[in-house]
């Protein structure tokens, strides 16, 4: 296997995975800094204020690149890219300097902005130095080095985070400026218009082309699964999930582990994630190779599916092997649809527009990100908060009418029935069902697959 990829192709992946690390270093964190009970120096808000900020977030972040694209290709990805990285650095500091909602919810639009308009401009780019021969491959390597960054981020982010919470913002300000130092080793490559309008009837008549209508709207499903993962499962699995009999099993060192509520010696959550990534680093060229001949909507409905799998089975079942297992299940799922994901769009673009096409992709994730950040930060709230659980049973079983704050409500339960911090756990796990929340994002992924498979079905008898 040849790469025969040009220099400013790997200076952009670069950019990118720099971009990636600054990002994933703060989100890997934000949902235990925003919303987690019984942490010293955190926001301790409630997870539906954190579902308000991940909606706006993820509204701002992934419908941005949609005028950032066509700007790019119009007046020049490089010049969008400094932009994106000034703006970006306005976001990461000003949340390192509030405690607020309202200045914190400005900071992370702000920080939402700014990637969101560098997005387009990168992959645009990329696209523009691949070719219908190796697009999959190019795409491919694209995601692994991606994943190459989110795998070292769990070690600085939690070398960062016992500095204090203020440090992983200043780290991330600190690494996303080194983007305007690598820019200095890339060229313009797409052929910037004379003619200064912006045509939006045109963009707007592509996106609403039927290949790439129903396919955005449909990959939601996939958006949604992959925003529970990454929001709501740290505080499903902080909350509920005792991983310290693989912890022990794996003899794993002291640096790699946590001490919560329910037990101590658990698989610190950040590591976990390192299961996706390092799967992802070591499989997605085979698994792109494997798939590569296969219809693009049926591999991606495919993927779809097991990344549901996956999710289902890292949080309807407490037994830390049975997690780790949902881990990999959902890697292999996910391996499987972001490179066709890309591949799709990019292949339904040329030179001029590439930006453009590309920037339809963040749709999806603007529908399924913002929508599914709130509902999944509403359902928790509800019906999977260990803290929120511990209150209602202290209000409804014990009929403790005192003022009971949120921050104090399990170790008050835990206080008044004398018992240890895994058996309050069992008992509010077995009388609140907090797991039913993953059913409900297992039925979203499956239709997303059944729509996926009837679109390839169409298009397939309309060639």
């Amino acid at each position: 296997m040849k790469l025969n990829f040009s220099k400013n192709y790997w200076w952009l992946n670069a950019i990118q995975m720099t971009e990636r690390l600054a990002y994933w270093s703060v989100v890997m964190q934000m949902p235990i800094y925003i919303a987690q009970k019984d942490i010293n120096g955190g926001l301790g808000w409630t997870h539906i204020e954190k579902g308000i900020i991940y909606f706006w977030w993820a509204i701002f972040q992934n419908l941005t690149p949609l005028v950032a694209g066509v700007i790019s290709d119009k007046y020049g990805r490089k010049t969008v890219i400094k932009i994106s990285v000034a703006i970006a650095l306005l976001g990461f500091l000003g949340m390192s300097i509030t405690k607020t909602f309202y200045p914190f919810l400005a900071s992370t639009i702000l920080l939402g902005i700014g990637l969101g308009s560098m997005k387009p401009a990168i992959q645009g780019s990329i696209s523009v130095e691949l070719n219908k021969s190796d697009s999959a491959l190019g795409w491919a390597i694209y995601v692994l080095l991606v994943n190459l960054s989110v795998f070292l981020a769990p070690p600085i982010s939690i070398y960062l985070k016992n500095l204090g919470w203020q440090y992983i913002f200043w780290g991330s300000a600190v690494i996303i400026m080194l983007v305007w130092l690598f820019l200095l080793f890339v060229k313009n490559n797409n052929n910037i218009s004379t003619t200064k309008q912006i045509n939006f009837r045109t963009f707007i008549s592509q996106f609403l082309e039927p290949k790439v209508f129903y396919f955005i709207i449909l990959m939601t499903g996939f958006t949604t699964i992959y925003m529970q993962f990454y929001e709501t499962l740290p505080n499903f699995m902080y909350d509920w999930v005792d991983t310290s009999s693989v912890a022990n099993f794996l003899h794993l060192p002291t640096f790699m582990l946590m001490d919560t509520p329910l037990n101590k010696g658990l698989i610190s959550y950040e590591w976990l994630y390192n299961i996706n990534t390092g799967l992802i680093i070591l499989f997605v060229l085979p698994i792109t190779s494997l798939f590569r001949k296969l219809a693009t909507l049926r591999t991606i409905a495919l993927g779809i599916f097991i990344t549901s799998l996956g999710l289902a089975l890292c949080g309807l079942v407490l037994e830390g092997f049975v997690v780790i297992l949902g881990f990999i299940v959902y890697t292999f799922g996910e391996m499987i649809v972001n490179p066709k994901f890309t591949q799709y769009m990019g292949d339904l673009a040329n030179q001029s527009n590439a930006s453009s096409y590309l920037s339809y992709i963040n749709l999806s994730w603007a529908i399924g990100l913002a929508g599914s950040g709130y509902l999944g930060g509403w359902l928790y709230h509800n019906y999977s908060e260990k803290a929120m659980l511990a209150k209602r049973y202290l209000i409804e079983e014990l009929h403790n009418n005192s003022k009971i704050d949120l921050q104090n409500s399990f170790s008050k339960l835990q206080q008044i029935l004398n018992s240890d911090s895994q058996t309050i756990t069992k008992m509010l796990y077995d009388k609140y069902h907090p797991q039913i929340i993953w059913y409900i994002f297992l039925f979203i992924g499956l239709i997303s697959v059944i729509g996926l498979l009837l679109l390839s079905k169409n298009q397939n008898k309309n060639k």
